[in-house]
């Protein structure tokens, strides 16, 4: 009876620190979903910011997008009704390590999904693209966008 408890006992450990192991410590080096809701414009909006990538790249991506869409959106008071409708959408931002058939940002017509490089999340191609969805045109922006006069201050 006490060796089947000390058997028990024992597998009980190891599948304990298994679990832990396999749970606690995942490694940031490979690719995985990644999601998360930005807030913005004083809280008034969001949008969702999707990935897949390692850890290690998606460290700050959400909050980049963020602070892009917010500073463009403080600094430019003429395209705040633009931004408050595309935004009331429910807009995602799907950055890509590797984008395939685009350099920088790709729409897809729906008016609130933009594509965006990881290389492009720090540039104004984060806002240029609200521009490229704004009327829910196709557009896919390897150099530029030709921006709605709303969005231009």
């Amino acid at each position: 009876m006490k060796k089947k408890f000390i058997l028990l006992a024992a597998i009980i450990t190891i599948i304990s620190l298994s679990l832990f192991t396999a749970c606690g410590n995942e490694d940031p080096n490979v690719p995985k979903d990644h999601s998360t809701t930005i807030n913005l414009f004083g809280n008034t909006r969001t949008a969702i910011v999707k990935g897949y990538m390692t850890g290690n790249e998606w460290e700050g991506v959400a909050d980049k997008i963020k602070n892009n869409l917010n500073t463009y959106f403080n600094i430019n008071t003429g395209a705040q009704a633009g931004y408050n409708e595309v935004f009331s959408r429910g807009v995602f931002y799907i950055v890509e390590v590797n984008p395939n058939g685009y350099t920088n940002i790709k729409t897809i017509g729906d008016g609130k999904t933009i594509y965006i490089a990881l290389s492009a999340i720090d540039t104004t191609y984060v806002t240029s693209a609200v521009g490229a969805i704004y009327l829910n045109g196709t557009t896919t922006a390897n150099i530029c966008v030709k921006l709605p006069s709303i969005f231009l201050s």
